[in-house]
């Protein structure tokens, strides 16, 4: 089949953030990976991606954010190609990212418009593919990625694409604070030392499920052990993330392997205020609720 048959072409997309609650890191695996627990959330901070599918096989990527890539090393040109194994060689689209989640931050914004472009080419395709064989294809596209899939708050084992859906957040708001630094998710996996992750423990869902009931009333207790890394080779990271606990949130980290940090409050009025703070310090900043969703996706 060279040619897709495509029952929608035109999609507005949705695409969510999300950030990590929890992050443990048990060892690095035989593959190269490492084996992680991490409580996903999605948060409703937002890309739109304008796609329209074709049937000529060129791929053509623009965005707003000038730093991201429109060739074959973009999340979106990866799915798309790796689509085509269903829908066929002639798979292409024309997709026009407007981008308002920051890059290089944790907060797994390509990976998001990834599992955008899968959903898009499986329902514009009509082909009817099955969420085990999406998360696959997903998976070779990044650890993160599965998860996109589906969205809202989810525990994931192994590289994170074992998946569990957990009791979602409420009645919380979350202040992003994303600092003017980058920072590659590989260098912090190489960079970890297993002496200072030692004394892991495994979630029990039903405990997870438990503390997630209770928050806000009862605060969350989580750790990302990838701040053992981040926060002595960046002071600045470290120091942020400081300032937001002083600030008595009822939780703070640094989501995935940085560098954008979070802390969440029961009230609105609060996060706003403090990222206002936050922005005067020439950070990137964001107050958002959660979400029960990743993706979103609407003909047009």
């Amino acid at each position: 089949m060279d040619e897709p048959t495509i029952m929608i072409e035109r999609f507005t997309a949705i695409s969510r953030a999300k950030v990590n609650l929890a992050l443990q890191v048990l060892y690095k695996r035989g593959d190269g990976f490492h084996e992680i627990e991490t409580v996903f959330q999605s948060v409703d901070l937002r890309d739109e991606l304008d796609v329209q599918l074709r049937n000529d096989g060129e791929i053509l990527i623009t965005c707003t954010d000038p730093d991201i890539p429109s060739g074959e090393s973009n999340l979106c040109h990866k799915a798309l190609r790796l689509m085509r194994r269903f829908a066929g060689k002639g798979l292409g689209a024309t997709v026009h990212i407007e981008k308002r989640i920051p890059h290089s931050a944790g907060l797994g914004g390509g990976s998001s418009n990834a599992a955008a472009m899968i959903l898009a080419v499986n329902a514009g395709c009509d082909l009817g593919l099955p969420i085990d064989t999406l998360e696959s294809v997903a998976l070779e596209i990044g650890s993160d990625v599965p998860f996109m899939l589906h969205g809202g708050t989810m525990l994931g084992r192994g590289r994170g694409e074992r998946l569990s859906r957990l009791e979602s957040l409420k009645r919380c708001y979350f202040l992003i604070v994303k600092p003017p630094v980058n920072i590659s998710s590989r260098w912090v996996y190489e960079n970890i030392n297993f002496r200072l992750t030692k004394n892991r423990y495994r979630f029990n869902l039903k405990r997870l499920n438990t503390v997630l009931a209770r928050f806000p009333k009862v605060a969350l207790s989580f750790k990302n052990d990838l701040e053992n890394v981040v926060c002595p080779a960046f002071p600045l990271i470290g120091g942020l993330l400081d300032q937001l606990l002083s600030c008595d949130p009822r939780f703070a980290s640094m989501s995935g392997s940085g560098s954008a940090l979070f802390a969440v409050f029961d009230s609105e009025a609060k996060a706003s205020g403090l990222a206002e703070r936050f922005s005067i310090k020439g950070c990137f900043t964001s107050v958002v609720e959660p979400s029960p969703r990743a993706i979103d996706l609407r003909p047009s």
